[in-house]
């Protein structure tokens, strides 16, 4: 699938349900089998990540990385890069919320 086709209200869903951390992973800029896809993809995080700011949830909990099928090493340090950063913000502000609404 094309980071491009990455929907902006699955990525709010998730955080909205708790989740800690969303990573989208894409194809390098100027190497997107759809052309334009990734610069897409990139806009759209940059908006979800000021709306994530603005309901005040950190910007780092989202993050976008270009890595190609060829960089299996660079995911794997990408995902490891990550998790630890999530982990050391903790876990998600809405979580707590989410669990109450649950519950209910």
């Amino acid at each position: 699938m094309c980071s491009g086709r990455v929907d902006p209200l699955h990525v709010l869903e998730a955080f909205r349900q708790g989740i800690d951390g969303v990573l989208v992973t894409g194809c390098h800029l100027g190497d997107c089998h759809y052309i334009s896809g990734n610069y897409a993809c990139e806009k759209r995080i940059k908006f979800l990540q000021d709306a994530l700011a603005q309901i005040g949830v950190d910007q780092k909990r989202l993050r976008l990385e270009w890595v190609s099928a060829s960089e299996g090493g660079k995911f794997a340090r990408v995902v490891k890069e990550f998790i630890e950063e999530v982990r050391q913000l903790g876990p998600s502000p809405l979580r707590k919320e989410f669990q109450e609404s649950a519950s209910r």
